[in-house]
């Protein structure tokens, strides 16, 4: 009897992950983004394996990271911000600070972090070997960046939904892969601890499997964002190639080029755009969406920064993170006067969470100025709406 009660509740539980409910999207129904590590967008450009990619996409020509060295950039992605991070040691994020999880729960959106050689679900420890029996770490914890989020891990249902590539396998193979999710491959295929042509050797064998026609069953238009974390040369412009591939590009938009100028932010501007999702009231608002995205959602508020020509970032600017006590600034306030790419302001629990601060100085004004700790720090203000 207790075999049968544990078989009911297995075809049970089963039956619900078959019935989970997917959400439309403007341009795609699933969106995967998988990050290599640390290489220059010229360097990235002449790899064959990459080329070969490329004619089944669209290249982004002028997308950039924010700072070095890695972990910030993980941390701007899902956050909308940075918070002055120059380094890749152990950081604890506070709990009123909100991330892409918030604005996917809130409209039911499915999502997973994919993580190769972590130990288990939800390990917050700093690194871990794995796999490749090479002596160093597999799994880092910088390449992981809900892991700095109180709001994360203060949560076991959400610590749960970081995983394995192990599970990712499981997941791909039932036809049950989350409409969000992030992945970040070990140390060596990333290239961190190898080579440019490694990666991109590992990325051309990973990805095939993922570009077949049916791969993912239902949602089938799902979108695969190849990118770099940052630039290998420190000296000069964060410039890092990123690739858009998967079923939900169109036909006609395949071996193309867009000059729209991006940045790590846009990845949540774009899941707004797309979603029609709320914004976190930071540097996500104002962040170009891709191109063909909004095409789809009719979202017209792409436009080039007019400091674009004097950023160089490769210098983080201040903030809490900041390993230089000089420079340390309290986390900003979000500015939830701010409408964002999904036409929605800022998510309701965001204001609620920052009431007390909702009319402090704040450098998020929706503008898509981007700031560096060179020529172009953040400016606090008011709390304005955005003019355009």
């Amino acid at each position: 009897m207790r075999h049968l009660l544990r078989v009911l509740v297995g075809l049970a539980c089963l039956e619900a992950a078959f019935s989970v409910e997917i959400v439309p999207g403007h341009a795609f129904d699933r969106f995967m983004t998988i990050w290599l590590e640390n290489q220059d967008y010229a360097k990235a450009a002449v790899d064959a394996r990459i080329a070969d990619l490329r004619r089944q996409g669209i290249l982004l020509t002028r997308y950039y990271a924010h700072t070095h060295p890695s972990q910030p950039n993980y941390v701007a992605a899902v956050a909308g911000d940075y918070f002055g991070l120059n380094h890749d040691d152990f950081v604890r994020i506070p709990e009123n600070v909100s991330t892409v999880v918030d604005l996917l729960e809130w409209k039911n959106i499915t999502w997973a972090g994919y993580f190769e050689d972590v130990p288990g679900p939800g390990y917050m420890g700093n690194a871990s070997d794995g796999s490749t029996g090479n002596g160093g770490w597999d799994y880092v914890r910088k390449h992981n960046p809900f892991v700095s989020f109180d709001s994360i891990t203060n949560y076991g249902e959400r610590l749960l939904n970081l995983e394995s590539f192990g599970a990712f396998q499981r997941a791909f193979s039932a036809k049950q892969v989350p409409q969000f999710v992030f992945m970040s491959p070990n140390m060596m295929n990333d290239g961190h601890n190898t080579s440019m042509e490694f990666a991109a050797e590992w990325s051309h064998k990973f990805l095939q499997p993922l570009l077949e026609d049916g791969a993912f069953g239902n949602a089938e238009r799902t979108l695969v964002m190849l990118t770099f974390d940052e630039s290998e040369t420190c000296s000069e412009p964060n410039h890092i190639l990123t690739l858009l591939l998967g079923s939900a590009i169109p036909q006609a938009l395949k071996g193309t080029q867009d000059d729209t100028l991006y940045t790590h932010y846009s990845i949540l501007s774009t899941l707004e755009a797309n979603w029609g999702l709320p914004n976190l009231g930071r540097y996500d608002v104002g962040a170009n969406v891709f191109r063909f995205v909004a095409d789809a959602a009719g979202y017209t508020g792409n436009r080039d920064p007019d400091n674009a020509a004097s950023v160089n970032n490769s210098v983080s600017y201040p903030g809490l993170l900041h390993d230089d006590p000089s420079l340390r600034l309290p986390i900003p306030a979000p500015n939830t006067l701010l409408v964002g790419a999904g036409g929605l302001p800022v998510l309701d629990s965001i204001k609620k969470t920052w009431s007390d601060t909702a009319k402090a100085p704040t450098p998020y004004d929706g503008s898509g100025r981007v700031f560096d700790g060179d020529r172009n720090p953040p400016a606090y203000n008011p709390p304005a709406a955005d003019p355009s």
